[in-house]
């Protein structure tokens, strides 16, 4: 199994735009703040039968709740057992959380908060599990939704799960609206199984970028440097992933898609200021939904670089020096400075390619655990500083090699 160095989630605080109301602001303008620049919200709340949650889920008739795929906002983490835990509830009669949804346009709902529990009821009610690990129904192990007695599968058919719905206020700006959306993700955002910062992104952003990077991480090239299983032989026909692919570190949290971010986010200067959140966060904004040729040309672009990346790096593509007989890490941090730099050296194919084995070895030089420039090029302190003078030193010594 891959090692992966600078693989954390980060912590760092939600960025919420122009509604923060600062310390040391005085009653006066606390008061005026709180008449006038709070959030405008609607709110609705609806307890809905399962039944109608199933033709909601599918799209049947003039009401849908839309990115219920897993690309969307999460990928789907509850096994069969746990799915089957919100079914015993549901047949118990059982009250369980809501779901928040959020109302894009007129009988359009994109989930913010449920999705889990909405996908393992769809899943249930479609045969695609039976019902595995249940304490107080234990007869009912080993059964899927037909096989149910004909009474609870009406039982069920008939049971309820509340749905709060929100909406900004018609008069609220479009960045209102989407910070509404942000700040309701990152307080439901509570549970055992939090949303990290690049989930929240794909469902605060999606769009054609947000689709585009899920391609992009999706591509062989990428996955076999980065050693995740790849997608076309790990994902079913019904478009979910196997249990190798569904258990792999980057895949499951979402941060593969979040490294081919980084690319974009950090492949001009002019961009690489703030925390690293700020950055990606404001890569996703501004590039949310780019026109087709504009989409082609940042396609084109990644794929070029990591196409030159694997071509110059082979086996070796990202990795720090060699532990002992162990490989070395996959670095996120020297991914940013190889990609970033041979992007900016493109023009130069051949002259890379011819001389790839002293690229290689003087980047090892960089990466050596004694070497002075370990921290910066392994992300100690992983700044937008750090992140520059990482891709510039980079960049700096291929130059010095193919002489230009």
């Amino acid at each position: 199994m891959a090692e992966y160095d600078g693989i954390v989630d980060e912590t760092e605080p939600l960025a919420v735009g122009n509604i923060v109301v600062a310390a040391g602001t005085s009653d006066k303008q606390i008061e005026r703040h709180f008449e006038t620049g709070r959030l405008r919200v609607v709110q609705e709340k609806n307890d809905l039968f399962l039944s109608h949650v199933i033709q909601f889920i599918r799209g049947e008739g003039n009401t849908v709740w839309g990115n219920l795929r897993p690309e969307y906002q999460r990928r789907l983490r509850w096994d069969n057992k746990k799915k089957s835990k919100l079914i015993e509830s549901f047949i118990m009669n059982v009250p369980v959380p809501p779901v928040f949804l959020y109302e894009k346009e007129l009988g359009r709902f994109e989930v913010m908060d449920g999705q889990q529990r909405l996908n393992a009821i769809s899943e249930f009610f479609s045969g695609s599990f039976a019902l595995e690990g249940l304490d107080i129904w234990p007869a009912l192990n080993g059964r899927n939704y037909s096989a149910l007695p004909p009474l609870v599968r009406r039982g069920l058919e008939r049971a309820k799960i509340s749905a709060i719905t929100l909406m900004s206020d018609n008069s609220s700006p479009a960045e209102d609206s989407l910070d509404l959306r942000a700040q309701v993700f990152e307080r439901l955002n509570t549970g055992g199984e939090r949303l990290n910062q690049q989930e929240l992104r794909n469902s605060l952003y999606s769009g054609e970028f947000n689709a585009l990077l899920i391609e992009l991480s999706e591509t062989r090239a990428f996955t076999d440097a980065w050693e995740i299983p790849n997608h076309e032989d790990n994902t079913r026909a019904d478009g979910t992933s196997s249990a190798e692919l569904s258990a792999n570190t980057l895949f499951k949290r979402m941060a593969d898609v979040e490294i081919v971010l980084r690319f974009f986010a950090f492949r001009e200067p002019k961009d690489i200021a703030g925390s690293v959140r700020s950055m990606l966060d404001g890569t996703m904004k501004r590039l949310r939904r780019p026109d087709a040729a504009a989409l082609q040309t940042l396609r084109q672009e990644f794929v070029q670089a990591l196409e030159l990346c694997v071509a110059i790096f082979g086996p070796h593509i990202f990795r720090l020096p060699p532990n002992g007989d162990k490989p070395g890490k996959i670095s996120r941090p020297l991914y940013d400075a190889e990609m970033v730099a041979v992007f900016n050296l493109r023009q130069y194919r051949d002259a890379l390619l011819n001389n790839r084995q002293l690229i290689r070895d003087q980047l090892l030089e960089l990466t050596a655990l004694n070497a002075e420039t370990y921290d910066l090029m392994v992300g100690r302190g992983n700044t937008a500083n750090a992140i520059r003078d990482r891709i510039i030193k980079v960049e700096e010594v291929i130059r010095g090699i193919i002489n230009v």
